[in-house]
């Protein structure tokens, strides 16, 4: 018999609580006896980002993440970005000086033709940093010059050509767990 709206609705509830207790109380043991892969990297994620700080050129400062957590962290926000728009929204979501460190993010949690593709595009950008607000740069994107490398690398990551980031993160945090959970 299938499940009533209102047990789904009392199951999501308990789920929705239970991640929130883990991220408020930083509870490392609960967060890696979650079973699905999804909750595990969405509740990790919010624990993530209390150690980040918004700069005031917009850009985000992930320097109280150690190296493990920046890898978890940057993977998590490109996937963010580009289930939920496109890969632009990552640049212009504070994240405009990570490229090059993204590409080592996806290389490190085993996604290596996302980390080619994000590199490609990291190559269009003048010093490998994005140039928020620069209205040439953001033409010659649009008018085509470089829109190829941007859109091939929008549907590498979106198909998830390597896996299923929560997957592929939740299998590097375990490798890691000793470093995951610093803080």
């Amino acid at each position: 018999m299938p499940m009533s709206k209102k047990e789904m609705q009392r199951r999501w509830a308990e789920k929705e609580a239970q991640m929130q207790n883990i991220i408020k109380n930083r509870d490392w043991n609960a967060l890696f006896v979650m079973d699905e892969n999804a909750d595990f990297s969405w509740t990790l994620e919010q624990i993530l980002w209390s150690f980040v700080t918004n700069r005031v050129d917009g850009n985000l400062d992930i320097s109280n993440l150690n190296h493990t957590q920046k890898v978890l962290f940057l993977v998590m926000e490109l996937e963010n970005a580009t289930q939920a728009d496109t890969l632009l929204n990552f640049f212009d979501d504070g994240f405009a000086v990570y490229g090059r460190e993204a590409v080592q993010a996806l290389e490190e949690v085993g996604a290596y033709q996302c980390a080619v593709a994000l590199n490609e595009v990291v190559d269009t950008l003048p010093n490998g940093i994005y140039p928020k607000g620069d209205k040439e740069f953001w033409d010659s994107l649009m008018s085509g010059k470089n829109s190829d490398i941007w859109d091939k690398a929008d549907r590498v990551l979106m198909d998830y050509t390597d896996g299923w980031f929560p997957d592929l993160c939740r299998i590097y945090a375990e490798a890691h767990r000793d470093t995951v959970q610093v803080g």
